[in-house]
């Protein structure tokens, strides 16, 4: 299948709509990783079957016949991050913790997000660092959220601490692997902004 996004980006609406595509080529087999949105525009792994089947068979008109297509729902891997920053004196707190939230909720867009990206705490810190009245920001720390509300997907790295579910950073970076997708499904309890004086 030669560039099965950009066919899939063809696909027909009466066929359904994925949310997130992720092609993994490997020798003659082809897979493709599907996510869902749900009502608030965060990812889902509740992809309905009959999508993944209409894709299979969509993606079936293009393949090479020694070509074998599988379709798979991704892994939605939710994060909480906390940003422990000082902040200016005679500033106002408030404005600055709320942008600090929206400035990172943007950063973690699902729109701006594809499957298999990493997420860099060296551009969240100079985002952050970037917004008036914000003199420092000394540390982040990233959470995987599982279960509940969240999805039940955890991220394949290593945590730093299993009961918080704190995961432990390599070199700065929240690794993703091809399936992965992460996210901030709750933006105003998900990012915690812990302020020094």
């Amino acid at each position: 299948v030669c560039s099965s996004d950009l066919i899939l980006q063809k696909m027909p609406g009466q066929f359904g709509v994925p949310a997130k595509i992720g092609i993994l080529e490997n020798n003659n087999k082809i897979n493709v990783i599907v996510l869902s949105q749900d009502v608030n525009g965060k990812m889902t792994q509740n992809v309905p079957q009959v999508l993944k089947t209409n894709i299979a068979s969509y993606l079936s008109n293009y393949r090479m016949m020694n070509d074998y297509i599988s379709v798979d729902t991704g892994k939605v891997i939710d994060l909480a991050f906390e940003i422990y920053v000082t902040i200016a004196k005679n500033t106002n707190q408030n404005s600055i913790i709320s942008d600090v939230i929206s400035k990172v909720n943007d950063y973690m867009l699902p729109q701006r997000r594809e499957f298999g990206q990493d997420v860099l705490i060296s551009e969240i810190k100079s985002i952050v660092q970037n917004i008036e009245g914000v003199v420092n920001i000394s540390d982040v720390k990233v959470f995987n959220r599982v279960g509940g509300k969240y999805s039940t997907s955890q991220t394949a790295q290593k945590y730093e601490d299993s009961t918080t579910k704190q995961i432990k950073l390599i070199d700065d970076v929240v690794y993703a692997q091809p399936t992965e997708f992460y996210q901030i499904r709750y933006s105003n309890t998900d990012i915690g902004v812990r302020v020094k004086q």
